[in-house]
């Protein structure tokens, strides 16, 4: 028997990719090939357009040293319904053919069938951490290119410090980022304490540490996954990356807010030479009066988005150990 449609609409759709990167720049693809933007005021001469995709990213991140964040895909259909954002941070598992969050959410559907309840809602929480963390990370990229497609639009002058109301934005996104990815580490740790039969008091990556450091659950440290978590720890004072983002969730939200952090004040807008002539990128910095921008560290946006990256390859290797795999049936 013959199924029988009936009110079937068929409608075109858009798809526009772009690319996001440190500093605000996009590259975005177009018919003449892929461009970066915004590179001035000038309607004109508002992008470089390169033919070849690698040639448009050995650019934007050997020649004007940005890096690159992430990817996002704007869909676009009938005029009046809303359009659809799909964000991807990195590249997927070669092995999986997923990012981490797919993964974790995978092992966690496994989980499920399996019955075993606690590691499929431990798991699942993982993936919804890193769902959220690299939404945030897109905001914060979002909020960059706001910022420099303003300061470019007003003419400043290279070197040029301020601030503006939409920084209040900016900081609450990179709050709820670092809150994220602390949550999904914590996560991570319970999932380990799992599986060498932890008490159930273990439920973050500091009590997983004091626990194993104890004489009588030193042995535990040899466990895969749990090796994988102390080596990126890091002993102190030699403290490793993933200790690094633990001391940046402290400060942010129990010891320094950012808006209340002189070091991150305000915006500067750099400009330097490249083979095409001049780009300029924006940064969070404190006032220039008071420390020239060679002496400060290094953008939070580059150096969180860096943790990020190290993160997911972490959430990469620690599921190969679980109990289940990334089976998607």
């Amino acid at each position: 028997m013959d199924a029988k449609i009936e009110n079937l609409r068929v409608s075109k759709s858009y798809a526009t990719e772009e690319i996001h990167f440190s500093g605000g720049l996009r590259g975005v693809r177009t018919n003449l090939g892929w461009a970066l933007y915004p590179l001035s005021s000038d309607k004109d001469s508002d992008a470089v357009v390169f033919k070849a995709p690698q040639d448009h990213l050995d650019f934007a991140i050997g020649q004007c040293g940005v890096r690159y964040l992430g990817t996002c895909v704007k869909y676009m259909s009938h005029a009046n319904r809303p359009s659809m954002d799909v964000w991807e941070f990195g590249a997927r598992d070669p092995q999986s053919g997923l990012g981490a969050a797919d993964s974790w959410a995978a092992i966690g559907h496994q989980a499920e069938k399996a019955r075993d309840k606690q590691y499929a809602e431990t798991t699942s929480y993982i993936s919804a951490h890193l769902r959220a963390a690299s939404l945030r990370l897109r905001d914060v990229s979002n909020g960059y290119h706001n910022q420099l497609s303003w300061a470019l639009a007003e003419n400043k002058a290279p070197g040029t410090w301020f601030s503006n109301t939409a920084l209040d934005d900016l900081y609450a996104d990179f709050h709820s980022l670092i809150s994220e990815i602390s949550s999904a580490r914590d996560h991570i740790a319970m999932v380990a304490a799992i599986h060498v039969g932890a008490p159930g008091r273990i439920d973050s990556l500091s009590r997983l540490e004091d626990w194993v450091a104890k004489p009588v659950n030193r042995n535990h440290a040899t466990h895969p996954m749990v090796r994988i978590l102390l080596d990126a720890l890091g002993a102190v004072p030699a403290s490793g990356w993933l200790r690094r983002i633990g001391d940046l969730r402290n400060e942010m939200l129990h010891r320094v807010p950012m808006s209340a952090n002189r070091s991150v004040a305000g915006l500067v807008l750099e400009q330097g030479q490249t083979s095409l002539g001049p780009v300029s990128k924006i940064r969070l910095a404190e006032p220039l009066s008071v420390t020239a921008l060679s002496s400060q560290p290094i953008d939070p946006l580059v150096e969180i988005s860096q943790l990020v990256g190290c993160f997911e390859m972490l959430c990469r290797a620690a599921w190969k150990h679980a109990s289940e795999s990334p089976r998607v049936s």
